[in-house]
């Protein structure tokens, strides 16, 4: 029995072991600002396997502390990279944002943009 123990504790930590390996955080976040319909586009580097088990979670932009957007996602549509779009009405140039990007497995990157 306490072989059996060890055994599945063995398999459970190498499972654990082999997702963190294969998980990362979204990475090279790039923003983009057109003035002209107040958007803001949101580009990040997150190569997966699976866009649809594998992919960014949420998108949080902060201004000044503040959040301002929250966007919750189900996938990732495309392998190689997240991009997504948002209508920021009444943005100023100057106005500093805070990107935040989190991985539904494991890890976050967070970028800051200041508004052209």
């Amino acid at each position: 029995m306490k072989k059996l123990r060890i055994l599945l504790l063995a398999a459970l930590f190498a499972a654990v072991a082999c997702t963190a390996a294969f998980a990362h955080p979204p990475k090279n976040v790039v923003c983009s600002w057109n003035a002209q319909n107040s958007t803001l586009t949101v580009s990040a580097t997150h190569e997966v396997n699976d866009p649809a088990k594998h992919f960014v979670l949420t998108m949080t932009l902060l201004e000044n502390g503040k959040q301002i957007v929250f966007k919750q996602y189900t996938k990732q549509d495309s392998a190689e990279k997240f991009t997504d779009s948002v209508l920021l009405k009444g943005m100023k140039s100057g106005t500093k944002l805070r990107v935040i990007l989190m991985c539904n497995i494991m890890g976050s990157v967070e970028s800051d943009y200041i508004i052209p």
